[in-house]
C-alpha cells in the first residue's frame, strides 16, 4: 500500500494507525491466534511525499500457517483497514472543506385575514 506519508514519518504513522487495534492488544492476540506468526513491516520511499508499506506475517510455530490461514489473512486486513482509516482520518482532518456562508431568507406572510 502506498501512502501520502513521507518516509521519515511512516513508522509513527502507523503506530498511531495501529494503536487502540487488537493488533496491539496482548490479550486479543491470544485469542486471534496471532502469537503464532511474526509480522515485519518495510517501508520504500517512492518518492518525497510517498511510502510504500508491506507486510510480512509470517508463522512461528509450524503448521500454524496452515491452521490459522483465516486469521492470518485476517490480520493482514486489519493492518490495512487501521492504515486506510487512519489515512482517512487525516484526511477529515487536515482537508476540512470550506464553510459554506449561511444563506438566509426573508420571507414576507401575509397575516390579514381576507387576504387584502
Amino acid at each position: 500500500m502506498v501512502v501520502p506519508v513521507p518516509i521519515g514519518e511512516v513508522r509513527d504513522f502507523v503506530r498511531h494507525a495501529v494503536k487502540g487495534t487488537s493488533l496491539v492488544d496482548p490479550v486479543a492476540q491470544v485469542f486471534s491466534g496471532f502469537v503464532l506468526f511474526e509480522q515485519r513491516l518495510r517501508y520504500t520511499a517512492v518518492d518525497a511525499t510517498h511510502t510504500r508499506i508491506e507486510i510480512d506475517v509470517s508463522e512461528k510455530v509450524p503448521g500454524a500457517d496452515v491452521l490459522l490461514y483465516t486469521r492470518r489473512v485476517g490480520v493482514i486486513d486489519r493492518f490495512f483497514v487501521a492504515v486506510q482509516d487512519e489515512l482517512d482520518s487525516r484526511e477529515r482532518r487536515y482537508h476540512r472543506p470550506e464553510a459554506k456562508a449561511a444563506v438566509t431568507e426573508q420571507v414576507e406572510f401575509d397575516t390579514s385575514v381576507d387576504g387584502t
